[in-house]
């Protein structure tokens, strides 16, 4: 069995600590520059020396977050920036953007990659060509299952890491254009505002729903605590803990909790796991689900966006006068707590508790007490969000060093020499020797009893004695302050040791320059549609190339085509598992398709042997991503037009969306399903009854289109489009038509068509809520 590596987060230094004193094997951060929690603290240059250095000390791997998209102009920071982490020894860095992913291996090609969730990697043929590009490991989305990770873990050679505790998006990672879409805030660029955690009303045939379930999109949290022993037989090598902008005790809590399960489960040993529990829901909690790894169906509460913390009483009454609530205590409350009360998700800090109209400085479970609070509340729940108690008992496992590994130590004392100690452990050895001869003692000798009780006291040091060999002359004498300066020495000697440890060969490579290439001014029209009876309009414009989605009535899509003498590109979801990439593979052959539109890095690699276009699931954002695939590539949906002209790419394979919905999610989750039900209850078919939408607080309308998988696929509320074509370099442009009706289908064909190809000036603005998304820039 693979070695289990425990991975924590860490965005600052106090969070670090807790995650290695708590039994971390390695920990993930990020830089102040370049990473995918541009909020978070995060660690400059000296942070991050400081975090290496104590985490190699202790055994702990250090692996940093680079996991964003890059435009070209950034690559030289970006490259410096990569260059000072290697010379730092980081152990590995964590990427997204396979341009960057390029550099690193050509020019740091001892530096280990792990490959993003923000890849979107979810079978067995992504694995496949990352182990065959090189990466060290991949992680996977969060919403394969367990028979899923364990048939990806038999197929490769990779280390495979998936995510066992904390937030879960409710969009698939790496494929969340929702921040990006409608306030400029990218998800792909570190800076998600997660819209997903706001409320939204459901919307049936333009009526809205009554508002059951007011965050129809914001998922609780995962835990899987219980369920390690399923991941650890599966072959998961990592088990990868969210919460990088979360506080330490936080960190400490959840690590401390793995650390608990797993190496319980490698002893064999069944234990009770009620209190570690406890614990991390004292902590943070959206309440707990153990997500799609589990199959679980009940993904979503839907009440509240926010840290549920723990349901502690229930209000009595509330006193105006004295404006404070009187609640009647299930659990212990304390002075320092933090509450909300649920009927009104208002809440503050404890600061006085009065029982019986006496100031005390807890309450206990039975108690009522009354406590000041400024805004009426008449009934409902008490939810405790900040335990004061386990704050402090989270904060003593990390308050001094608790994490000691083993070493060897050798006493050599002969008379008339110096005094000899040697330490060692694994491949580290320090010798030392006093400054002054062993003398032969006159009075009391030092024995060998006394030699090992001072050289084992090695107090408040990562270490501890495993085995101590003495060797010396009977009556001998020496200092006993030479003796203890012997032992720090030799220790500090060796922590230096540990802490620098050289495992990268330094070298000072240049960023590769991609050569430049003349733009070929050539202009191809692709127009994606999703019926047939949008095939069919489309198919009656001879300039259109024919892009259709894999779905069930291909065939039929395919002999529309034939009847046009049209070629149909089929186009793979941006979310392919294993079985459809398997079933799309079958139905092409039957089909004798030719070229295929790849939306992943599964898809990619099995479809090798056939005609390929890049598509904007695989997020081309810059120069050396188009390099890499070298291929005819629509670039990412968040590029400006000026970083698109400026790319040193083959323009006319560059492929521009010029008009068409975004998806701003692809989910495995589906708010119709929620809203009926109260759990994702697959193929329900609620979906085919009207035409849904999500309504936000701005009255912004998000249409959902169901796929025949049962993925949600929810629409951007404006239509993005590319006014100023005249200007664009690129060689392609895309149309891509999602749920448009006919009359809004064919207007939109004639209209682009007599601009593209006679330059009239389109009316598209006048008549379709449209924005220019990044165009602009």
């Amino acid at each position: 069995m693979k070695n289990i590596e425990l991975l924590a987060p860490a965005g600052d230094q106090e969070s670090l600590i807790a995650a290695v004193q708590n039994g971390a094997n390695a920990i993930y951060l990020g830089g102040t520059l370049f990473n995918a929690r541009a909020f978070a603290k995060n660690f400059d240059h000296e942070q991050m020396k400081w975090a290496v250095e104590y985490a190699h000390l202790h055994h702990v791997k250090i692996y940093v977050t680079v996991n964003t998209l890059y435009k070209d102009e950034e690559f030289e920071q970006l490259f410096s920036y990569i260059q000072d982490l290697y010379d730092l020894q980081v152990d590995a860095l964590i990427i997204q953007d396979i341009g960057l992913f390029d550099i690193v291996r050509q020019c740091f090609p001892d530096f280990d990659v792990h490959m993003s969730t923000q890849s979107t990697i979810m079978n067995p043929y992504a694995a496949h060509y990352f182990e065959q590009l090189g990466a060290t490991r991949i992680v996977l989305a969060r919403e394969n299952t367990i028979e899923e990770i364990r048939d990806i873990c038999q197929s490769t050679s990779l280390e495979v890491e998936v995510f066992v505790h904390g937030a879960m998006c409710v969009c698939y990672s790496g494929q969340c254009l929702m921040s990006s879409m409608i306030g400029k805030r990218s998800g792909n660029r570190g800076a998600c505002a997660q819209p997903c955690r706001l409320q939204y009303r459901l919307e049936k045939d333009g009526q809205l729903l009554e508002n059951k379930i007011p965050y129809l999109l914001s998922p609780k949290d995962m835990m899987t605590i219980e369920h390690v022993g399923l991941l650890i037989e599966a072959g998961v090598t990592s088990f990868k803990i969210e919460g990088r902008m979360k506080r330490p005790e936080y960190v400490a809590s959840v690590v401390k909790a793995y650390r608990h399960a797993i190496d319980s489960y490698l002893a064999k040993k069944k234990v009770d796991l009620k209190e570690d529990i406890a614990y991390m829901k004292a902590m943070f909690n959206r309440n707990y689900t153990s997500g799609y790894m589990n199959h679980d169906t009940y993904l979503l509460d839907g009440d509240y966006s926010g840290n549920k913390g723990i349901v502690i009483g229930e209000v009595v009454y509330y006193d105006r006068s004295h404006k404070r609530v009187s609640v009647l205590l299930q659990q212990d409350l304390y002075q320092g707590d933090s509450i909300v009360f649920e009927k009104i998700d208002k809440g503050r800090p404890v600061n006085k508790i009065y029982l019986n109209k006496k100031l005390v400085n807890q309450g206990k479970k039975g108690d009522t007490v009354e406590i000041e609070f400024d805004f009426p509340v008449s009934k409902g729940l008490v939810r405790k969000t900040i335990d004061k108690q386990v704050i402090e008992k989270m904060q003593k496992t990390y308050d001094k060093e608790y994490r000691q590994s083993a070493i060897k130590m050798s006493f050599y004392a002969h008379i008339g020499q110096n005094a000899q100690l040697t330490v060692e452990q694994g491949d580290y050895q320090i010798t030392v020797k006093s400054p002054s001869l062993v003398e032969k003692a006159l009075k009391t000798p030092l024995d060998e009893q006394r030699i090992k009780k001072q050289l084992s006291k090695l107090g408040q040091t990562p270490f501890y004695v495993q085995t101590m060999t003495i060797d010396i002359d009977d009556q001998i004498i020496m200092p006993i302050k030479e003796l203890n300066e012997l032992r720090r020495e030799a220790v500090l000697l060796l922590s230096e040791q540990l802490s620098h440890q050289q495992i990268h060969q330094k070298h000072m490579p240049s960023l590769p320059q991609l050569p430049i290439q003349e733009a070929k001014k050539t202009t191809q029209i692709y127009v994606q549609v999703s019926t047939l009876e949008q095939l069919e309009w489309a198919c009656q414009y001879p300039d259109f190339l024919i892009v259709y989605p894999y779905q069930s009535n291909l065939e039929k899509a395919n002999h529309i085509c034939q009847t046009y003498q049209k070629e149909l590109i089929l186009a793979t979801p941006r979310v392919c598992k294993k079985q459809e990439i398997d079933e799309i593979k079958t139905i092409i052959k039957q089909q004798n398709i030719k070229t295929i539109l790849v939306n992943d890095y599964g898809a990619y690699d099995a479809f090798k042997d056939y005609s390929r276009i890049v598509g904007t699931g695989l997020n081309v954002y810059n120069s050396y991503a188009c390099h890499h695939y070298q291929l005819p590539t629509i670039v990412s949906l968040e590029m400006s037009l000026k970083n698109i002209n400026q790319m040193q790419a083959d323009l006319s394979k560059c492929i521009v969306q010029v008009y068409g919905k975004v998806e701003n999610m692809i989910s495995d989750y589906c708010p119709i399903s929620q809203y009926y039900f109260g759990y994702q209850k697959k193929q329900c078919q609620i979906c085919k009854q009207g035409k849904f939408a999500l309504v936000d607080r701005k009255n912004e309308h998000f249409d959902i289109v169901c796929d025949e998988q049962c993925r949600m696929h929810l629409l951007n509320c404006r239509t993005l489009y590319l006014e100023q074509l005249d200007k664009l370099k690129a060689g392609g442009l895309f149309i891509h038509i999602t749920n448009e009706d006919e009359q809004t289908t064919k207007f939109v064909f004639d209209e682009m068509i007599s601009f593209i190809k006679y330059g009239n000036k389109p009316q598209i603005k006048e008549k379709i809520k449209t924005t220019s998304g990044y165009f602009k820039d």
